[in-house]
């Protein structure tokens, strides 16, 4: 049987030991980046990735847009395709009717929040080129950071 000392100098020893170093390397590089360039969106006044909705009235969720699938996403802005929905508040939020409209739907205005890009813009289209439900416009946008 070989002596510890006879195993710490042997070439085996040397290439685990290398083989240890450059794995947790290469896997600290590779989260670090993963993590630091992701570009986020503000959603109610928290930050989001790639969300399948946003509210535009985080109080009662009244207007927003749900069922999303995204196309493009980085950091001077992303696109996608959606669901608009609007409650009429009629008689009351609670008993109100949801409509709905199929909508392209654009995000932009990338600042850093919190030390992560962030998108804060949102702006939408109807598919169709009909008005949205309730609306006299087939568009629709606002500022997302002071959503909520």
């Amino acid at each position: 049987m070989k002596s510890f000392r006879e195993i710490r100098y042997s070439k085996g020893w040397i290439v685990l030991l290398a083989t240890v170093v450059g794995l947790g390397f290469g896997s600290y590089t590779f989260i670090n980046r993963a993590v630091t360039s992701q570009v986020y969106v503000t959603n109610c006044g928290m930050q989001d990735y790639k969300p399948t909705t946003i509210i535009k009235f985080c109080a009662d969720a009244g207007v927003g847009v749900g069922a999303i699938e995204w196309s493009s996403w980085n950091a001077e802005g992303a696109t996608g395709e959606g669901k608009y929905q609007i409650n009429d508040c009629e008689p009351s939020c609670v008993d109100g009717k949801l409509y709905y409209a199929e909508v392209t739907l654009t995000l932009s205005k990338s600042k850093t929040i919190n030390g992560k890009p962030t998108l804060t813009f949102i702006s939408i289209k109807t598919k169709d080129g009909k008005n949205l439900p309730l609306s006299s416009s087939p568009i629709d946008s606002w500022p997302m950071e002071l959503a909520g």
